[in-house]
């Protein structure tokens, strides 16, 4: 039978079902291929857009106070000079830099050499979601609802600088799922010296790693942190401390809590603020983390970047980008993620006429404070669901 069957062009079964599965798993593979495609085109779209209104705006095309974007003033500081020794920078390292080389050669340049670098930053950070995504297999649409075509990247992301850190946390994250901690702490690091909140993505990560690692993952973020930043320290500190004692000494801006409360109890201080907004933080951050502590720990700094956001004195629209990732990871009900954009653009779109009113027009202030309590109740529903999540065996 079998030498008859082989005659006769007749295959095992086995081969049958062989071929089938490759099939099937070649399928697979050109439809991820084509959705990692698509969503990096969307990406790079939505990146240029939002480059096209901004640019617009500096051009004076569109109306400042509508495309207004914090690159186009910060031309003129960047070019002073050298940043931490001659140009005092209220950014961290890696943004000082960024700018000092974008503005040696001209505003032209300055616009559009962050516009590519910007493109690419975009393209490494979708790139690292989708690859997360894959690891943690959820679902891809929400890759292109929640970060490649949100209203949030679509306005923010040529903005400031807030999409290098994003960067530098996806990618930090991802090293970490993968098990490679030195790789991600560096990057968490870099992050850190970006914009100061990846830190908080560090503790989540040593609860789920031996006592050993603590001391060598701590050790590997304070000499990445002192590579970047060690020389200025040396040879310029009061000029490098700007960076820190700015922020210590600001008061909360307008459009955070914060500014409302300040404003009802006019006798709080920064230096009360800061301490309140310390205290607030470093306890409900604490108690989080020891109560979840077996939770994923992107899961829980998913909710430290909520509980920073909700606590700081300082809420700038653009750090919804913050939480970018984390929805397109985990998802959120399409209504409440929309009503959140469009709050947080009216909040933007509130303060912009309010500061250049020269801080008189009331109305946008009175709406703008009023918008911000909108926005801090939505992210506390976020937050709040979240930590019941988390309660679920299934979710720790």
């Amino acid at each position: 039978m079998i030498i008859r069957g082989y005659r006769f062009g007749f295959t095992h079964p086995n081969v049958f079902k062989q071929t089938k599965t490759i099939t099937i798993e070649m399928k697979i593979a050109f439809k991820k291929e084509q959705a990692l495609k698509y969503l990096l085109a969307t990406a790079l779209i939505t990146t240029t857009i939002c480059f096209l209104i901004k640019y617009l705006g500096m051009q004076s095309i569109l109306p400042w106070n509508l495309a207004y974007n914090d690159l186009g003033p910060w031309y003129q500081r960047a070019v002073k000079g050298i940043p931490y020794i001659e140009n005092q920078i209220e950014y961290p390292v890696m943004i000082g830099f960024t700018m000092f080389f974008a503005s040696q050669f001209g505003q032209t340049f300055w616009l559009f050499s962050h516009y590519f670098l910007f493109l690419i930053v975009t393209a490494v950070t979708t790139f690292y979601l989708y690859k997360l995504s894959e690891l943690l297999q959820t679902k891809k649409i929400n890759l292109f609802l929640f970060w490649a075509a949100s209203p949030t990247l679509l306005w923010f992301v040529y903005y400031n600088w807030d999409i290098i850190t994003v960067m530098f946390s996806v990618m930090a994250l991802y090293y970490f799922k993968k098990e490679k901690d030195v790789l991600a702490t560096v990057l968490l690091s870099l992050g850190f010296a970006t914009k100061m909140y990846p830190i908080l993505f560090l503790f989540p990560v040593l609860l789920h790693r031996p006592f050993r690692d603590w001391i060598k993952l701590g050790t590997v973020f304070v000499i990445t942190f002192l590579t970047i930043n060690l020389y200025f320290i040396i040879n310029s500190f009061s000029t490098w401390y700007y960076i820190y004692g700015f922020h210590s000494v600001r008061p909360p801006n307008i459009d955070s809590i914060w500014g409302l409360i300040v404003n009802i109890f006019p006798s709080l201080t920064p230096a009360s603020v800061n301490t309140l907004t310390l205290i607030l933080f470093a306890g409900s951050y604490l108690i989080v983390m020891i109560l979840f502590r077996k939770a994923d720990f992107i899961k829980l700094s998913f909710v430290a970047t909520l509980l920073f956001l909700l606590i700081n004195k300082v809420f700038s629209p653009q750090f919804i980008l913050w939480l970018l990732p984390f929805f397109a990871l985990y998802g959120l009900k399409l209504q409440k993620f929309y009503t959140l954009e469009i709050v947080n653009a009216g909040v933007l779109f509130a303060t912009l006429p309010y500061i250049f009113s020269d801080y008189t027009n009331t109305t946008a202030y009175a709406l703008t404070g009023l918008l911000v309590i909108i926005r801090h109740i939505i992210l506390f529903a976020i937050l709040y669901h979240l930590l019941k999540k988390l309660k679920k065996p299934s979710d720790t």
